[in-house]
Parts: C-alpha cells; sequence; structure tokens
C-alpha cells in the first residue's frame, strides 16, 4: 500500500481516500487471512525489537 502511494502521491485528503478505497479493493480474502494468521509473528518481531533498544 505505502509503495504504491508513494508512487502516485495524492494532492487532495479526497485523492487520497480514494486512492486507499481503490488499493483496498484490491485485496483478497486469502491476503487478509494471511496478514491475520502472521500477525502474532509480527507482534512479537516489533516487541523483540523494542526491548533491544529499552
Amino acid at each position: 500500500m505505502k509503495k504504491v502511494l508513494r508512487q502516485h502521491p495524492a494532492r487532495t485528503i479526497t485523492e487520497f481516500r480514494q486512492k486507499l478505497q481503490e488499493i483496498s479493493d484490491c485485496f483478497t480474502p486469502n491476503f487478509c487471512q494471511n496478514l491475520l494468521n502472521t500477525m502474532p509473528q509480527r507482534i512479537s518481531a516489533v516487541l523483540f525489537i523494542s526491548n533491544m533498544y529499552f
């Protein structure tokens, strides 16, 4: 999502919202399920890294 938005930056809030909607419309149920399934690993990685710096 971030890469697409950087390649085609929005000039207004309305355009930004429209681009976000277009991108999110392309998310498949499988993609969303994969994000959900990997969330515990992602959170653990963030917590591990943050503990290294504090």
